[in-house]
């Protein structure tokens, strides 16, 4: 098992269209008044300024695959169908996580008390687009290490929640995580506070084993 890597005081690149996307606008069939487009961009630099973001990630051996399960080196089992297929020809697991602090969290709940549902949406949706790009940033990263060691990272990844990758496996990448220590907590329905803050696991092959000196 390799160390938690943290990255900090992020500002990650995201695409605004899937923020527009996220609020039910078709840039091919949605056309914002002037008006109105400025005052969603205004909001979406609002959430960018306001998120304090940060990812972390560590790499965990893979023991063996026998779909839909996957055991990590330590024993942890994750489950989920097409997990499985991702990871199929992977000997390595990386598992992320990105939060955008609680700042954020406290802002849409003053709009919302206040009543500003439609600032309030907007603050949301481009928190959690930008949130989540964060996990692009974390595998951009790692996907560079990794190329100078003749390893590949996927292309894709998944987070509990989706498919048969159930919510409740948030737990097992909390642990591994050490999420308590990035002011993350799980709530009886697995789900994470401060709300914007979300899990990933992704899979490496390729290469060679590494030994304690190639740690990244």
């Amino acid at each position: 098992m390799y160390d938690i890597k943290a990255m900090k005081n992020l500002k990650p690149a995201y695409n605004k269209n899937l923020i527009y996307t996220r609020l039910g606008c078709d840039k091919n069939h949605t056309e914002l008044s002037g008006q109105l487009y400025d005052e969603v961009e205004k909001l979406i630099k609002k959430a960018e300024e306001t998120l304090s973001l940060t990812g972390a990630y560590r790499i965990m051996g893979i023991d063996r695959i026998d779909p839909p399960k996957v055991i990590l080196e330590d024993g942890t089992v994750f489950s989920g169908t097409k997990l499985a297929e991702l990871m199929k020809d992977c000997d390595q697991a990386l598992i992320m996580l990105a939060t955008g602090g609680s700042k954020i969290m406290e802002l849409i709940n003053k709009l919302q008390k206040e009543g500003k549902m439609s600032e309030a949406v907007v603050i949301d949706a481009a928190a959690s687009e930008i949130t989540d790009s964060v996990l692009d940033m974390v595998m951009l990263h790692v996907g560079q290490i990794l190329r100078s060691k003749g390893k590949v990272l996927t292309n894709r990844r998944f987070s509990p929640g989706y498919g048969d990758f159930d919510i409740e496996q948030q737990k097992k990448i909390y642990r591994l995580m050490n999420g308590v220590s990035f002011g993350i907590t799980l709530n009886e329905a697995c789900l994470l506070l401060p709300e914007k803050s979300v899990f990933a696991v992704a899979g490496i092959s390729g290469g060679h084993k590494y030994n304690d000196k190639e740690r990244i």
